[in-house]
């Protein structure tokens, strides 16, 4: 069967299939090792912010060929995205038990991972690069507070 796509409709994506289950599992894969290399590397660095740092960046490479391999539209923009919503979550969940600080990083990673995925199949670029952008600044200012 044919599909007729009208060129006069704004909200076009770049495809119509959109793995929620995959994407959500991968965020909460995600978020679950970030946890652990967040721990492993801050047995070596006396900084918690240092190994938060890199336990993120370590995350957001593997995150990246993870979404390369799934064929995800746009993976160097999630990955990006998420890394610098997420950036410093260790030092804000540092006063955290440690039941709240696995669920809180899992659960901001698994959601994080939803919403730049789910921005990022709309076909126009700027748009997407301008709301994603506007996210993260609201992110920061957020956690500033």
């Amino acid at each position: 069967m044919v599909r007729v796509i009208d060129s006069r409709i704004e909200s076009r994506t770049v495809s119509d299939y959109f793995p929620v289950i995959q994407i959500v599992v991968v965020g909460l894969i995600l978020g679950l090792l970030f946890w652990g290399l967040n721990a492993i590397i801050g047995r070596f660095t006396n900084s918690l912010a240092v190994s938060g740092d890199i336990a993120t960046i370590l995350v957001a490479t593997i995150g990246l060929i993870v979404m390369v391999t799934m064929r995800m539209a746009r993976p160097i923009i999630i990955v990006l995205a998420c890394a610098a919503t997420l950036w410093g979550l260790a030092s804000v969940t540092s006063s955290f038990s440690l039941g709240e600080i696995i669920a809180w990083d899992v659960i901001l990673y698994a959601l994080a991972y939803t919403l730049f995925s789910w921005i990022s199949r709309y076909s126009k670029v700027v748009p997407v690069l301008l709301s994603i952008v506007a996210i993260i600044v609201i992110a920061r200012i957020v956690t500033l507070i």
